[in-house]
C-alpha cells in the first residue's frame, strides 16, 4: 500500500478524496489539524494495543550513504522492527536481472498484515486469533526452540505432514468448508500410513510434490542415526510420490541421492564454486563479503551458511513455492551452461532458487547445489524404500481395499491385519512377532532382493522407475535388463591373507589363478549398430577404422570401476577392438555386441612389458588424440558378461571363460599407436606348488598377485555363527578359516559359492592374494583422507600427519581409521599442500557432518573426495578410532605403521574400504595370529 505524503512533499499533485471527504468540500486549518491530531491518536492506540510503539525517523540509505525518507518506524514490545517503505515498487519477476535489494525487507519476524481499511491505522494489523470453537492446528503452531543449523533435528511441524499428534489430535473438528486432511510424520509406521488421507494435497502447485514436502523428509532423515527411520521415512516418502506425483518420482530419487543422472553420463556437474554461490547468498541476504566470511569461519557448512544468512529475509510479494520436478530440471540446465556469461547465469539461476526457497528449503538445496546433501540416505536405503514404496502403493485402476493379494503387492487388508497384530502384542497379548508381520516383511524382503538385483545390472534410476511404474515387479528383470551401453556395477574378489587359505576356502573345488595385473578396470561396451537411446542421449562414439587399416566401424563405450565413462580417454582402445571386430566378421557368428570385464595397463610398446599403474596415471583424461597419446596401454580381458545380444550373467565362469577365449583370441595390431589386445595371463592347475609358481611369475611381470576364481558352483560348509557373505551392497564376506587352527572351526550349515557374475558383490567364489601377503598385512585398504594436523621440523610447512578414514555402507559416514606420515615424497605433500589449502574450497575448520572421528581434532578438515591406498603392520583395536566399531564392540580397528602408496583415481569415496571390510580383515587377523590384536592407539 501506497502510503499519503503531506501536501509539501507532494508538489502541486491533488490529493484524491475517499467518498467520505467528498461531503466536506473544505476544511479550515484548525479543522484538520484537529482530524490529523485524532487520527495520529487513534494510530497511537492501535499501535499500543498490539504492543507497538510509534516512532518517527530517517533511514540512512545503504552503500551510498545518502538518506532515504521514511515516515515511520515500527517497533515491537519485544525491540524487533518492521519497515515500510515510502512507496510499494513493482515486484519483478523471480530471478530478474533487475532484482535488487530494495525488493527484500530485512527483519526478525514476518510483517503484520494489513487490515482493508484506508486509514492510517491500516499500517497496523491485529494478531491472529484462533476460532474459539476449534483447537489451534497443531501443524500451524510455530516451533519455539530453533534446530541448531549445523545438524538438523525433527521438526515440530511442517505445511504437510506433522511429527508429533496426539491421539485426541484426531478427533479435533475440522469446518466443513476446509481442504485439509488429517496428516501424519513420514516417519509413521510403513502398515499406518496412507498418502491418500494423510497427506495434505490442497496446497500442492498444480498437485505437484512441492520441495518444502522433500526438505521436511531430508530433515528427518539428517537428524538420525536410525537406519529404521530412515528406511520408513524414505518409503513413505516414495509412497507418497507414487500414488500422489509419479511424475516427479524420478526428480524425487535424484535430489535424494545428490545427482542429476546416473553416474555413467557425462557432463552431469553443475560447476557451481565458491565465488558463484557465495556471490548469490550476498545478493539474496544484503549481507557484506565480511558478514558471509563470518558465517563461514563459524559454520562451515553452506547449507547452514545460507540458512543462517537468509533467515531474517522477507519478501514483499511471496514467490511461487518450489516444486520438486521443476527444482530438478532447474539445476539440470544448469550443467548445460557453458562459455562466456555462463558463470553469470549461474549466479542468476542460484538466485533465483535461494529467493524462492524458505525455511530448510535454503539449507538443501544448497548443499545440493554444493553436492554435499548430508542426509545419511546411502544408496542401498533408497533402493530399499523405492522397493517397499512399490510394495505398498496400490496398483492402478484399483480402489482402495479392493486389490487381490498376490506375492508382490501389500494391500490395505494385509496392512490392517498387521496393526491389529502389532496392537494385540503392545498389550502383552502376544509374545513374539505373528505370522501376518513375518508374512508381509517376506514379500517386501522379496521385492527389494529384486530391485537390488535389478540395479546392479543396470544402475539407471529413470529406466528401474518407469519399468516400475508401468507394472511393477511383474517381468521386472526382462523389462530392465543387462544392456549394451548401460554399465553394470562390476563383481568383486574377497582378500585374503595367504596362499594357503585358497584350499580352505575352496578345497580341492577346480578354479583357475589369474594374475591381478596392476592397471584400472575397465568395462568395455561395443556395439555394430548404436544402442537403443544412445543416439538421443548422446553418449558412446562412433569409431571409424583408421586410413590404411582394416576394421569395422563400431559403437564404443569404455567405463571405469565405478562406471564412469572414460571413452574419450582411450581411443586407441576402440581402433583396436574395431580390428577385432573385423577379424571375427568372416566367423560363422561374426559380432555384434559384447560387453568385456578387462584391465587396462601401461605397457611398452616395443617389448610389450607390463608398466605399473603410476605409468598410467600420466595419461590424459578428457579428449584424448591419437597423436598425443604418450603412454601405451594393453587391454587384458578377464570375462565376458554378454554377447550377440545375449546376457551371460547367468553362466557359469567356466562357460563364459571358454566363449572368452573362443571368440576373443589375443590381437597385436601392426600400427603400434593402437592398443594390444590379449587375455589376463592364467594358471588352470590347481596344484600348491603351480599355483605359488604362478604367483612369483606375476610378481615378476609387475602385477599385484592372482585372482582365483570357482569355476563351478559349489557348496561349502560354514561355521554356525559366521555371516553368510556378501550380498548387493558391495560388503566383504568375513567368512574364513585359519588353517593355523583347524581345530577351532565349529561344524555348521553348508553355503552356495556361485560361479555366475554377480554384479555388485564381493563374492568368495573369487578370491584376492596379493603380494603384500609376504608382509604383515594381508591387502592394502583404499582410505579417504579426511584431515591433518600442521607438521612438526623438516615437515613444518607441510600436512604431516593425514587422518584416514574408511566408508561405512549403512550409514555413509566416513570413520578415521589412523594416522598416516609415512610414504609420501616432498612433491607429494606439496600436492596435498595445493590440494588441500588452508583457505581453499576442499578445507574447512568445522567437521563435516559426514565424517565420524570421535574425539580427534585435526588442525583442519579435509572435504572427502580422494582415495588412497595405504599399507601398513597390522591391524588393532583402538578406543582412539570409530572404525567399525559398531561391529566389534567398544573399540574401533585401527591400522599400525600406515605408509602412503598411491592415489586410486579409479575409485570413489563408496569404492573406499568398507567399514564390515575392515572388521572382516580384522577377524582373519586374529585367527592367524592365535588370538587378538594388541589394543590401545599406534
Amino acid at each position: 500500500m501506497k502510503r499519503s505524503q503531506p501536501e509539501e512533499q507532494q508538489g502541486a499533485a491533488p490529493n484524491k478524496k475517499s467518498k467520505q471527504q467528498s461531503s466536506v468540500p473544505t476544511l479550515t486549518a484548525s479543522t484538520k489539524a484537529a482530524q490529523e491530531a485524532a487520527d495520529a491518536r487513534l494510530a497511537r492506540e492501535l499501535a499500543e494495543s498490539e504492543g507497538l510503539v510509534l516512532k518517527e525517523r530517517k533511514e540512512r540509505k545503504r552503500d551510498s550513504g545518502s538518506s532515504k525518507s521514511r515516515d515511520m518506524k515500527l517497533e515491537k514490545g519485544n525491540g524487533k522492527m518492521v519497515q515500510q517503505q515510502d512507496e510499494q515498487k513493482p515486484t519483478p519477476k523471480l530471478g530478474s536481472e533487475d532484482d535488487s535489494d530494495d525488493d527484500l525487507i530485512i527483519v526478525d519476524d514476518p510483517p503484520p498484515k494489513p487490515t482493508p481499511k484506508k486509514s492510517l491505522a491500516s499500517f497496523f494489523a491485529p494478531k491472529p486469533q484462533p476460532s474459539p470453537k476449534l483447537k489451534p492446528d497443531p501443524e500451524q503452531k510455530p516451533s519455539t526452540k530453533r534446530r541448531p543449523s549445523a545438524s538438523p533435528s525433527k521438526p515440530s511441524g511442517g505445511s504437510f505432514f506433522a511429527t508429533s499428534i496426539k491421539k485426541e489430535a484426531k478427533s479435533t473438528p475440522v469446518p466443513s468448508t476446509s481442504k485439509l486432511v488429517a496428516v501424519k510424520p513420514l516417519d509413521t509406521s510403513l502398515y499406518e500410513f496412507n498418502p491418500s488421507t494423510d497427506v495434505d494435497t490442497s496446497l500442492w502447485p498444480g498437485g505437484r510434490m512441492p520441495y518444502s514436502f522433500l526438505t521436511e523428509a531430508f530433515v528427518i532423515v539428517s537428524a538420525t542415526k536410525s537406519r529404521l527411520i530412515i528406511s520408513r521415512v524414505l518409503t513413505n516418502l516414495l509412497r507418497t510420490a507414487i500414488e500422489l506425483d509419479p511424475a516427479s518420482l524420478q526428480a524425487i530419487i535424484y535430489l535424494t541421492t545428490n545427482r542429476l543422472g546416473p553416474a555413467h553420463e557425462k557432463d552431469l556437474e553443475l560447476g557451481i564454486g565458491s565465488q558463484v554461490l557465495g556471490k548469490a547468498i550476498r545478493d539474496v541476504s544484503g549481507l557484506t563479503p565480511a558478514a558471509v566470511k563470518a558465517l563461514s569461519n563459524k559454520l562451515g557448512d553452506a547449507g547452514d551458511i545460507a540458512f543462517e544468512a537468509k533467515k531474517t529475509v522477507r519478501l514483499l510479494v511471496q514467490p511461487t513455492p518450489l516444486v520438486c520436478h521443476k527444482v530438478f530440471s532447474t539445476l539440470l540446465s544448469l550443467t548445460r551452461l557453458k562459455g562466456s556469461g555462463s558463470q553469470d547465469r549461474k549466479t542468476a539461476t542460484v538466485k533465483q532458487l535461494l529467493v524462492a526457497a524458505k525455511g530448510e528449503e535454503v539449507r538443501f538445496i544448497t548443499r545440493t547445489i554444493v553436492a554435499n546433501l548430508r542426509i545419511g540416505a546411502v544408496r542401498l536405503s533408497l533402493l530399499t524404500a523405492l522397493a517397499r514404496a512399490t510394495c505398498l502403493s496400490r496398483k492402478g485402476g484399483v480402489g482402495e481395499g479392493e486389490e487381490p493379494e498376490d506375492e508382490w503387492w501389500v494391500t490395505k487388508a494385509e496392512r490392517a491385519r498387521v496393526l491389529k497384530e502389532l496392537s494385540a502384542a503392545r498389550k502383552g497379548k502376544i509374545k513374539v512377532k505373528e505370522e501376518e508381520e513375518r508374512r508381509v516383511e517376506q514379500k517386501m524382503e522379496k521385492a527389494e532382493q529384486l530391485v537390488r538385483k535389478v540395479w546392479a545390472r543396470h544402475p539407471q534410476y529413470g529406466h528401474l522407475v518407469d519399468a516400475l511404474l508401468a507394472d511393477a515387479f511383474i517381468d521386472l528383470e526382462t523389462r530392465v535388463p543387462l544392456a549394451v551401453g548401460t554399465p553394470l556395477e562390476p563383481m568383486l574378489g574377497s582378500p585374503t591373507r595367504a596362499l594357503t587359505e585358497i584350499y580352505t576356502r575352496l578345497g580341492q573345488r577346480p578354479f583357475v589363478a589369474e594374475a591381478k595385473l596392476d592397471g584400472q578396470r575397465g568395462q568395455i561396451h561395443v556395439s555394430t549398430t548404436a544402442p537403443e537411446g544412445a543416439e538421443e542421449s548422446g553418449q558412446g562414439c562412433w569409431y571409424d577404422p583408421l586410413p590404411g587399416t582394416e576394421g569395422k566401424r563400431l559403437w564404443v563405450r569404455v567405463f571405469s570401476r565405478h562406471l564412469l565413462d572414460m571413452t574419450d580417454k582411450y581411443p586407441d582402445i576402440a581402433y583396436t577392438l574395431s580390428a577385432l571386430v573385423h577379424r571375427e566378421s568372416t566367423s560363422a557368428e561374426p559380432l555384434t555386441d559384447f560387453i568385456l570385464d578387462c584391465e587396462i595397463v601401461a605397457i611398452d610398446p616395443a617389448t610389450g612389458a607390463l608398466k605399473t599403474f603410476q605409468e598410467l596415471s600420466y595419461r590424459s583424461r578428457k579428449d584424448v588424440e591419437m597423436g598425443d597419446i604418450k603412454v601405451r596401454v594393453g587391454i587384458y580381458a578377464f570375462d565376458l558378461m554378454y554377447l550377440n545380444g545375449e546376457s551371460l550373467l547367468g553362466l557359469p565362469f567356466r562357460r563364459r571363460r571358454e566363449l572368452l577365449h573362443e571368440r576373443f583370441a589375443p590381437l597385436k595390431p601392426s600400427d603400434v599407436r593402437l592398443a594390444r589386445y590379449d587375455l589376463v595371463p592364467s594358471c588352470t592347475d590347481n596344484d600348491p606348488e603351480k599355483v605359488k609358481e604362478f604367483f612369483e611369475e606375476t610378481l615378476k611381470m609387475k602385477a599385484e598377485g592372482i585372482m582365483v576364481k570357482l569355476l563351478d558352483e559349489a557348496e561349502v560348509e560354514v561355521a554356525s555363527d559366521e555371516e553368510e557373505g556378501s550380498d548387493s551392497s558391495g560388503s566383504p564376506s568375513t567368512t574364513s578359516t585359519s588353517p593355523s587352527k583347524p581345530s577351532m572351526k565349529r561344524k555348521g550349515r553348508r553355503k552356495v559359492l556361485p560361479a555366475t557374475y554377480e554384479p555388485d558383490k564381493r563374492a568368495d567364489s573369487w578370491l584376492k592374494v596379493k603380494k603384500d601377503y609376504l608382509e604383515d598385512l594381508g591387502d592394502s585398504l583404499d582410505l579417504i583422507p579426511i584431515g591433518a594436523w600442521h607438521g612438526n621440523g623438516r615437515k613444518a610447512s607441510w600436512w604431516s600427519p593425514i587422518l584416514l578414514g574408511c566408508y561405512d555402507q549403512d550409514t555413509g559416514l566416513i570413520q578415521a581409521v589412523c594416522k598416516c606420515m609415512s610414504g609420501f615424497t616432498d612433491e607429494k605433500y606439496k600436492e596435498i599442500n595445493v590440494r588441500y589449502a588452508l583457505d581453499g574450497e576442499n578445507t574447512t575448520k568445522i567437521r563435516p557432518s559426514e565424517i565420524e572421528a570421535g574425539n580427534l581434532k585435526p588442525s583442519v578438515w579435509f572435504v572427502p573426495q580422494e582415495v588412497w591406498e595405504i599399507r601398513g603392520a597390522d591391524f588393532t583395536l583402538s578406543p582412539v578410532y570409530p572404525a567399525a566399531q559398531s561391529l566389534l564392540g567398544e573399540r574401533g580397528v585401527s591400522l599400525r605403521f600406515p605408509r602412503f602408496v598411491k592415489v586410486r583415481d579409479d575409485k570413489g569415496i563408496e569404492q573406499a574400504t568398507s567399514s564390515e571390510q575392515l572388521a572382516g580383515l580384522y577377524e582373519r587377523q586374529s585367527e592367524g595370529g592365535g588370538g587378538k590384536a594388541r589394543g590401545g592407539e599406534e
